[in-house]
């Protein structure tokens, strides 16, 4: 399966209530490889309005896909996913040290999504951030 095939096929269809389901789609993303561990780590971290979810169950996903690889991008974001499941925001500076950390990772375009969308973004400063290190990632390939 490529990413995009595997993008598709979880966007907006992620098994939170499956845990066989999303254990296999964790071991999945790890096998693509690229950003697609990070893009289950999005779908982990915003679970949609219409789901609810247990945060200890919503902490075992996220155990679970952390301990699943190893890769420095996991920690530089995990402030940011936590700040996910525990349904609180990092600051902009925060978000703004963590997107510098990660500028350093090309291509680590879902783990930048979650700092983006972890955060208040009062001023548009971590948006214009984002947007900047996407260019330079773009520009490099």
């Amino acid at each position: 399966m490529t990413y995009e095939e595997f993008y598709y096929s979880i966007d907006c269809r992620f098994p939170y209530h499956q845990e066989c389901e999303w254990k296999r789609i964790i071991d999945q993303s790890i096998e693509i490889g690229e950003d697609a561990p990070f893009l289950v780590l999005h779908e982990i971290c915003r679970v949609p309005a219409s789901e609810k979810l247990e945060q200890a169950k919503h902490l075992e996903m996220y155990k679970y896909w952390k301990q699943s690889f190893a890769s420095p991008v996991q920690d530089i974001v995990e402030a940011a996913s936590l700040s996910y499941i525990n349904k609180t925001e990092i600051t902009d500076s925060q978000a703004l040290d963590i997107m510098e950390k990660l500028s350093a990772f090309p291509k680590s375009y879902n783990a930048l999504q979650v700092v983006l969308f972890a955060c208040p973004d009062d001023d548009e400063l971590v948006d214009e951030k984002y947007e900047n290190i996407v260019a330079v990632w773009k520009s490099a390939s």
